[in-house]
């Protein structure tokens, strides 16, 4: 009898203890409900980026009325660097002028006439060599500007092509010393002659020419010229192998009308 007493005690006791466990962890909070940052450091967070949002904006307002204090200063000190180097500018262009005004040529003078002669030597598209012969005569109708007619002969050495040609030019001389540049463009229009054009076939053509050179003082009213010459035809014999092509020249201008200095 103290035996079944005893077992019944042992098995009361093992009951109410699994219930107060079941009480106490039906009121305890699980670890995986915890907020893994509390509200205190959320508003830590929200103070600090507030503080540096402030901070940011007075310094780009204070970057800011540097730069419109500053903006007129830089602003004149640009308009003095350029009225500087417009004066520098306007000071080597009058030592350049005066020193062109003591020793300009008269050849080149209004009035003034030139009489010419040049060799000219180039390839065309194809292989070959193209020899050009060329007399012109022009007259300066301002410093400088001059205009005139020319004529051409033309050969392709060891071919049969040969072309003679009629035409007018323009070239313009920004420097008139003892070494004077210039720069020019022609329209010429021409016959071309070859073993495969007929005899009674007029085989015409029209090209415009562009150049480039200097031409050298030798004496008095005799000067020598070298240019570059590139010419484009608006159709051409297959013999001649000179669509667009180049050449190089070397001439002798006598310029007479005026006396030199």
């Amino acid at each position: 009898m103290k035996k079944i007493f005893l077992a019944a005690a042992f098995v009361a006791a093992c009951t109410a203890t699994a219930v107060a466990q079941n009480a106490t962890s039906s009121t305890t909070p699980s670890d995986t409900t915890r907020p893994l940052i509390n509200e205190r450091t959320k508003e830590n967070v929200r103070q600090k980026a507030n503080e540096v949002k402030e901070d940011v904006k007075e310094k780009a307002s204070e970057i800011k009325e540097t730069v419109r204090e500053k903006a007129p200063e830089v602003k004149q000190d640009l308009n003095q660097a350029a009225d500087k180097a417009k004066e520098k500018f306007q000071e080597e262009y009058q030592v350049s002028k005066s020193y062109q005004d003591r020793n300009a040529l008269a050849w080149f003078d209004k009035g003034s006439y030139m009489a010419s002669a040049n060799l000219g030597f180039g390839t065309g598209s194809n292989s070959g060599t193209y020899v050009s012969f060329r007399p012109q005569i022009g007259y300066f109708f301002q410093p400088g500007l001059m205009g005139g007619i020319r004529f051409g002969f033309d050969r392709r050495i060891s071919t049969s092509y040969h072309a003679n040609q009629t035409g007018v030019f323009l070239r313009y001389y920004p420097f008139r010393t003892r070494i004077s540049g210039f720069g020019g463009f022609g329209y010429n229009f021409g016959r071309e002659y070859s073993s495969n054009i007929g005899a009674d076939q007029k085989a015409r053509y029209n090209s415009v020419n562009l150049e480039i050179g200097t031409m050298f003082w030798v004496r008095s009213n005799l000067g020598a010229e070298l240019a570059l010459e590139n010419n484009y035809y608006d159709q051409s014999d297959p013999l001649a192998g000179r669509n667009k092509g180049g050449r190089f020249r070397f001439g002798i201008n006598y310029f007479f009308g005026r006396p030199n200095r």
